[in-house]
């Protein structure tokens, strides 16, 4: 498990929360800015461990929140990263 490198698929919107409301490692925060114009969404690598990491330091922003949307976008992207977690599937279902 440890080292397992996920391809995470991240619409605009979710790539701007993680950089300004979760701490990424380097390599994970480097593809997201290099993505950050993209209006698509992209695809970005990262091992477990950072996504773990990841999800903790979302949570703990959406902790110091008082409610709102803001809030609920980041507990919808909490959720979809956990279940990227369990299932190690990190692409998004496009209907």
């Amino acid at each position: 498990m440890g080292r397992a490198v996920i391809r995470i698929q991240f619409p605009p919107e979710e790539r701007s929360l993680i950089l300004r409301y979760g701490y990424p490692f380097e390599g994970i925060r480097q593809a997201l800015e290099a993505r950050q114009q993209s209006p698509k969404i992209e695809t970005v690598p990262g091992e477990r461990f950072e996504l773990e990491r990841l999800i903790g330091d979302l949570c703990i922003s959406i902790n110091d929140m008082d409610g709102g949307r803001l809030q609920d976008q980041l507990l919808d992207l909490c959720d979809r990263l956990e279940a990227i977690e369990r299932t190690g599937d990190g692409m998004l279902d496009l209907l």
